[in-house]
Formats: structure tokens, C-alpha cells, sequence
């Protein structure tokens, strides 16, 4: 393997892991609710199953502080190390837990305490994988170095859906809701071990300043407003992102009447389109610019969400499919340069990792992870299967007045 492919290998892993976990809760969400959150209502057995996602969501905050503090002080490579580590324990276990029948209360608390070590690890590896990927690149694929993070987060979620897919065909629904569940959450520890292996020689050329400045304190005194522009527009992305891979396959059987294996397959398919136009589409920003491109996939989105959504309830299976492919698609054109573009935002090197972390570590934790249970709250609270679209197009407005606000580079 080349010295490049190697970093890009090293530098994404850790998604892998992170992502193939977010699919196996998005595909697992109803058979784990059941058997951590029982309840004689369905909407609260989910609801708890989703809340234990968001407990680890909330964390990731905390875990990009701690974490970007060491990438600035310590070292990019020390900081990848130690956030895979410390993910790759806890989705082990998770496969070894007994359920609510078996311990009682004690089940979902020891969830919800594996999903917050998990946040905290995950909130470090995802902006310590970026601010390494984007620094190793040459100044003309910036967008495309950053953007292979989530190339590796969709390989994850493509595994772990895939996987799932599989293993409820070969099973069936009874024996995959009673055992097989979790299968998948053991073999994680297989992608664990790839990733430290990849990781053990891995290089830096980062170089530790020697200022005693805590990097946090001065972002907040010098670089407010930016920060606070690009974790709105970021805080949106996430929003989007969470809507369509974890919330979507469910959304999908509730309201437009597609079966469970259908709304799976849409799912798998779509994680692999992602796969293919994320580079595609951060190939664009290096050639336009990464806000220029963010503010286009705006306001496409803003006036295209309902419409798509519309398609998916009233298309069957082949309507759903297409609108959902093109979601992603734009979903791919509003994420690909948000990477080097919050990277970038500073330049300053030592602010970069606690910069970057921050941000989306708080939009992905604070924001991405209420999505699901916010999603199933307001559909179920409205009575309105089409709540969903109107808060992405609402965000879409938002994101696209703030990008209006950032200079393009």
C-alpha cells in the first residue's frame, strides 16, 4: 500500500467503526427497544431505543474538546490512536448485553453508559480524522482528502446495514430480534483491529507550538462568530444526515407503507450512492470552492425536500428509491466541503483540531443526535407524516443566509 492510500486508510477507519455502529442502531432501533426499553406502546419503545443514541450523541461535545485539545497539544497521531481505542470497546460490548427481561433497569443503563463512553470517544476520532486527512493533502484536493472521512463513515453504515440486511434474511425476524442482534456488534471488533493495525506506523507532520495558549479560550475570544456561522451550517448538514440514514428506514415503513426489507434495501443502496458521489462531489468544491458549493446544495435543498418526500409516500417502492437517491445526492453536495472548510476557517494551525472538533462534534452530537427521537416526536405529535420535510427546509433557509455570511476561499 502506498504511503497516500495508507493515510487515507488510517485516516478513515475510525469512521468505519463509528458509522457501521449508527447503521446497526438505525436498522436495530425497533428489535432493541423492545428488548432494553419495553413498553405496550411501540412509539415509546423506539423512542427510549433513539434516546440511548442521543445520551452518546450528547457526549461527542465533550470528547471533540478533550480530544482536539490533545490533537493541538499533543499530536494529531496520539489523538487518532487513543480515540479508537477507547470507541472500539464499547460497541463490543454492547453485543454481549443482557436486555430488560434478563436484568431489569439495569439493561438500558448500561446501554445508555456504553453509547456515552462511545460519544466521547467518537466526538475526538471524527475531527481528528479530518484535520489529519486535510493537512496531509496537496493544497488542490483539500475537499477531496476531507471528504473521504465520510466516504468511511458510508462504508461503515453500507457494513453494518448490509450485515443486518443479511443476517435478518438468513435468520428471520424472530431469531434476529431474540440472538442475532447481536452478531453484528461482535464483529465490529474485526474492523477495531484493522484500524489499530493500520494506524501503528502512522505519520505526522504536525508540529506541537510552543505557546501555552488553551485553544478553546482563545476561539472564543478572537474567532466567535466564525465558529458560530460554521456550527449553524454544520448543525443543519447533520441534521440532513441524521434524517436520512438513521431516521429515514423507519420513517419509510410508518408512513409510506413500505415493508421493513424494502426501507432496508433503500437504505443500503443509498449509503453506497453516498459512497460514490461524497469524492464526486469534493472534487467540485476543489474546483469552485467549498462555500460556493455548500450554498448551491442550500438552496436546492430548500425547494426540492417536500417534493422528495412527497414522491417517497405516494411512489411505492421505485418512487421512495429515486427520491431517496436524490437526497443523498444532495446531501453529498452540502457535506463534501464542509470538511476543509472548517478546517480551513482558521489559519492558524494550533486552533485547527479544537476548531474542527467543536463544531462537529457539537452539530453532529447536540443537533444529529436528537434527529431520530426529534423526528419521531413531531410526526407522532402532529399526526403529520410530512413534519420531517418542513425542518429540512426550514435549516436549508438557515444554512443558506449564514453561508451568505462566510467568505468564499
Amino acid at each position: 500500500m502506498t504511503s497516500k492510500k495508507r493515510i487515507i486508510a488510517a485516516g478513515i477507519i475510525g469512521n468505519v467503526i463509528e458509522y457501521y455502529d449508527f447503521a446497526l442502531i438505525g436498522f436495530l432501533a425497533v428489535m432493541m427497544g423492545k428488548l432494553f426499553f419495553p413498553s405496550d406502546d411501540p412509539f415509546l419503545s423506539l423512542l427510549g431505543s433513539f434516546g440511548a443514541f442521543a445520551a452518546g450523541m450528547i457526549m461527542r461535545p465533550v470528547g471533540a474538546a478533550i480530544f482536539g485539545h490533545i490533537g493541538d497539544r499533543i499530536g494529531r497521531r496520539f489523538a487518532l490512536m487513543a480515540s479508537l481505542m477507547l470507541m472500539a470497546l464499547p460497541t463490543f460490548l454492547i453485543g454481549f448485553l443482557p436486555t430488560y427481561g434478563q436484568i431489569g433497569i439495569m439493561a438500558p443503563i448500561l446501554l445508555v453508559v456504553l453509547r456515552m463512553i462511545q460519544g466521547l470517544s467518537v466526538g475526538g476520532e471524527y475531527a481528528s480524522s479530518i484535520v489529519y486527512l486535510v493537512e496531509q493533502s496537496s493544497p488542490n484536493r483539500q475537499n477531496l482528502y476531507g471528504s473521504f472521512v465520510s466516504v468511511g463513515a458510508k462504508i461503515g453504515m453500507a457494513l453494518g446495514s448490509a450485515l443486518c440486511g443479511g443476517l435478518l434474511w438468513y435468520l428471520g425476524e424472530d431469531a434476529m430480534g431474540e440472538w442475532g442482534w447481536r452478531i453484528p456488534f461482535i464483529l465490529s471488533i474485526v474492523i477495531a483491529a484493522a484500524g489499530m493495525y493500520l494506524r501503528r506506523t502512522l505519520t505526522d507532520n504536525y508540529q506541537v507550538h510552543e505557546d501555552k495558549t488553551i485553544p478553546l479560550v482563545e476561539i472564543f475570544k478572537h474567532h466567535k462568530k466564525l465558529f458560530g456561522r460554521f456550527l449553524i451550517v454544520a448543525s443543519v448538514i447533520w441534521m440532513f444526515y441524521y434524517t436520512l440514514f438513521i431516521y429515514l428506514p423507519i420513517w419509510l415503513e410508518s408512513s409510506a407503507g413500505l415493508s421493513k426489507a424494502q426501507a432496508g434495501n433503500i437504505n443500503t443502496i443509498s449509503i453506497i450512492l453516498g459512497v460514490i458521489f461524497i469524492p464526486l462531489m469534493a472534487m467540485v468544491a476543489d474546483k469552485f470552492g467549498s462555500i460556493r458549493v455548500m450554498r448551491a446544495a442550500a438552496l436546492v435543498s430548500a425547494v426540492s425536500i417536500y417534493p422528495l418526500m412527497y414522491t417517497m409516500i405516494h411512489g411505492g417502492y421505485y418512487g421512495a428509491l429515486g427520491a431517496v437517491m436524490a437526497m443523498v445526492i444532495l446531501l453529498c453536495a452540502y457535506q463534501a466541503p464542509i470538511f476543509s472548510a472548517v478546517v480551513h476557517a482558521l489559519e492558524y494551525h494550533g486552533y485547527r483540531a479544537s476548531f474542527t472538533a467543536l463544531i462537529l462534534g457539537s452539530a453532529a452530537g447536540l443537533v444529529g443526535g436528537i434527529t431520530p427521537a426529534l423526528m419521531t416526536s413531531i410526526v407522532k405529535l402532529s399526526g403529520n407524516a410530512y413534519a420531517p420535510a418542513y425542518l429540512l427546509v426550514l435549516g436549508s433557509l438557515i444554512a443558506l443566509g449564514t453561508l451568505g455570511r462566510i467568505k468564499s476561499k
